[in-house]
């Protein structure tokens, strides 16, 4: 039995001798092989060194332009928010100035206690409303006295004075007011010629 094993053990080893012994050969017509018209290693890892770098490149791109996107999102979604806050704000801005014209004519009743008392009450709540709007970035357009500009004011009288510079504001009829770059209401205004 022991003889048995011995003999298996030889023949394992020479198996593997001869193996060693072909090996060589095999490379050699696997070199021959390549020269016919198979890429070599060198030109395979290059290969593979482009591809690589070319999966680099793309998933870059794809990047930029996901954050470009993201982005874009964001801008759309402030601009979309901004005009319907606008749009609400604008219908605010409508009891703002009834709120105003309120507290002038309590001021014009006169002086009673009533009226003096109503009027406090009513500049409270005017005040107010101006807080809630300039807490949402609205904030009025200047005009009084200003140059007159089409993308801000809206231009209802012109009046020939010749103490004041052609294009200069003369009167506010109705307050303008814009949140960031957007014109809620363009102020109506009086204009020297």
């Amino acid at each position: 039995m022991k003889d048995k094993k011995k003999e298996t053990i030889k023949e394992e080893i020479q198996a593997r001798e001869t193996e060693a012994q072909e090996k060589p050969h095999e490379e050699d017509s696997a070199d021959t092989e390549t020269n016919r018209g198979e890429p070599s290693r060198d030109q395979q890892l290059e290969e593979y060194k482009n591809k690589s770098q070319e999966y680099y490149d793309r998933l870059l791109r794809l990047q930029a332009d996901f954050d470009n996107y993201r982005k874009r999102v964001a801008r759309e979604k402030d601009e979309m928010y901004s005009y319907i806050a606008g749009d609400i704000l604008l219908e605010l801005l409508g009891v703002l100035d009834n709120m105003e014209r309120a507290s002038l004519s309590a001021a014009d009743n006169g002086s009673s206690n009533g009226s003096a008392s109503m009027k406090e009450g009513i500049d409270m709540v005017i005040k107010q409303l101006i807080d809630i709007l300039s807490k949402h970035g609205v904030e009025e357009i200047p005009a009084q006295g200003e140059k007159f500009d089409p993308n801000l004011h809206h231009a209802v009288m012109q009046v020939d004075d010749k103490e004041q510079q052609e294009g200069t504001i003369l009167e506010v009829l109705q307050k303008g007011y814009r949140i960031k770059s957007r014109v809620l209401r363009p102020s109506i205004v009086k204009v020297a010629l």
